[in-house]
Formats: C-alpha cells, structure tokens, sequence
C-alpha cells in the first residue's frame, strides 16, 4: 500500500472557521458585508450592518477591502424572484447581440 500524507489534498486553499461568538443571534441573510484580505482566502470575515465599524477597522488593519453584500452574479448568470443563481440563455446569434429592427418603408440594399 502507498503511504499518505498530508500535504496531499485535492484542495489545497480550502479553509473552515469556526463562527465567532455574537451576542445576539444571526442568519446567513444578515450579512451585508464581506472583508477581503489580497492573497489570504482565510482571511476573510462576514459582518453585519452593527458591525460595520468593525468591519472598517479589520480592513484597514489587514489590508482588506470591504465588499457589500449580496455580490452580484458572475459573467453569464442571473438571479430569479427568490434569488437563486440561474444561467442566462445564450444569445440569438452565436456571439451577436440582437440588433435595432428596421422602421417599416426603410429600403436597404
């Protein structure tokens, strides 16, 4: 048999925290912000609008950037009524855009 190590993992970045402790209880749709940290995926923090002013303070004391919540969705979806993620339908012509209809009368040729 092989011999395993750790340093073996499919998914090198993949990173779980424990929530922190708040004194008042929240759903995941309270967060309105993110803290991001350039080049720590760890490092990032979900606060709630009381928690603003924290949010400001970690940012500038990691080098992040506070980003509002909810993100938009990526190049090439949408969301629906209840806001799950769903693709755009592909366009008309392959690559094209549909175009200004023509006034009826106009000759083209």
């Amino acid at each position: 048999m092989g011999q395993v190590t750790e340093n073996a993992s499919p998914h090198p970045h993949h990173v779980v925290q424990k929530p922190r402790k708040r004194t008042t209880p929240v759903e995941v749709a309270d967060f309105t912000m993110l803290v991001k940290v350039p080049g720590q995926p760890e490092a990032i923090k979900a606060f709630t609008d009381d928690e603003a002013e924290e949010a400001r303070k970690y940012a500038a004391d990691t080098g992040g950037t506070v980003v509002p919540l909810p993100l938009p969705p990526p190049d090439g979806y949408t969301t629906d009524d209840a806001g799950n993620l769903i693709p755009l339908p592909p366009p008309t012509c392959a690559g094209m855009a549909d175009g200004p209809q023509p006034e009826p009368g106009d000759v083209t040729g």
